[in-house]
């Protein structure tokens, strides 16, 4: 320990802390814990790999696709509504018609 850094306060440093990726990739670093697990590492990372790939863990465009596809087919019926309530009745206007007009 050098001089000047005082005894008991500092964490212990593992100089051969195992970082393991869900790729399966693994390596060897300096860390205060002997075992680090992380989802996404240099091996398996687009930036690194120039592979894209979409990480998608919760199903985010799955549903925003949904979303998407509710809310044109909501807005299709709306608007099938509207124009058949503005459409002409057929055949001939009768008093009871331009009453309710």
């Amino acid at each position: 320990m050098p001089l000047g850094m005082k005894k008991e306060i500092h964490p212990q440093v593992y100089t051969n802390a195992v970082v393991t990726c869900a790729c399966g990739n693994s390596f060897v670093t300096m860390s205060t814990k002997q075992a680090i697990a992380v989802e996404i590492c240099s091996a398996c990372h687009p930036f690194f790999t120039g592979k894209k790939r979409y990480i998608d863990t919760e199903g985010q465009i799955d549903k925003f696709a949904k979303r998407m596809k509710i809310a044109t087919a909501s807005s299709a019926s709306a608007k099938s509504a509207k124009a058949k309530k503005q459409a002409p009745k057929q055949g001939p206007v009768t008093l009871k018609d331009l009453r309710s007009m």
